[in-house]
Parts: C-alpha cells; structure tokens; sequence
C-alpha cells in the first residue's frame, strides 16, 4: 500500500484550525524545517523536559490535527498500520515516518541501527528550503 500524499493547502488550513499550543506549533515547525528527527535531538533542540516524551507530544499534535483531515487521515491511520511491524496505527504517521538505511532495515534500536526511532517528515511536508507553507 502506497502511503496517501497530504495536499500543502489543506494541512496548512488544518494546523490553523487545530488549536496548537505555541509548543506544539513549535515542535511541528521544527520537524517541518529540520525533515529528520529522533526523540532526543527533538527535546535537545526543543528544551523540552523528558516528561511527557516528545514522540507523545507530536502524537497528539497529529490527533488534533487529523480532526481536521478526516478522509486523509484515516487513509494515513491504515497505511501507519500497515508500516508496523505489530500492525499498530500511530498517530504521528501523519506527518512522518520511520526512516531506513540504505540497506533497508528501520531506523530504530530493535534493528540494531540507530539509539533512538528516527523519523523522517513527509516529503510534502518539508519546508526546510524555505516554502512559505
């Protein structure tokens, strides 16, 4: 299953209509910029305490986003299922997803490649090139 592509306009609109905290604006603005995350370079760059964790943080940024993305979303919601491998929807597959090496194995401790889970915004979605959107 190909993941559903987000249109730029409609997020765009939803983030507005989402009623994002100025932290949550922040944190989805620096996943935005920055296009590759994990939880701790997300904190560190963030000055955000450990407590909740930043990955449950951008959870429920997408929750509250989705609301407005109902058709996209649950589109997501499936494809996110199908990504994990214990069939588990997250959240925030709606802005991102877990990266690979180019060997193909996930960026994440159980694979043995990296620390932390590591995430990579979706490409419509980066902005680090300076798109106004």
């Amino acid at each position: 299953m190909k993941r559903p592509k987000l249109d730029k306009s409609q997020f765009k609109i939803a983030v507005e209509n989402a009623d994002l905290t100025e932290l949550e604006a922040d944190i989805l603005e620096y996943i935005r910029y920055n296009g590759i995350f994990d939880e701790l370079s997300l904190r560190k760059a963030l000055s955000l305490p450990s407590k909740p964790p930043a990955l449950y943080r951008l959870n429920k940024i997408c929750e509250k986003i989705a609301i407005h993305l109902p058709t996209v979303s649950n589109e997501l919601f499936k494809w996110s299922e199908k990504q994990n491998p214990d069939n588990i929807a997250w959240k925030g597959n709606l802005v991102c997803s877990i990266g690979f090496n180019c060997d193909g194995d996930r960026l994440e401790p159980e694979s043995g490649t990296v620390l932390y889970h590591t995430f990579i915004i979706h490409k419509e979605l980066f902005n680090g090139f300076g798109d106004d959107d």
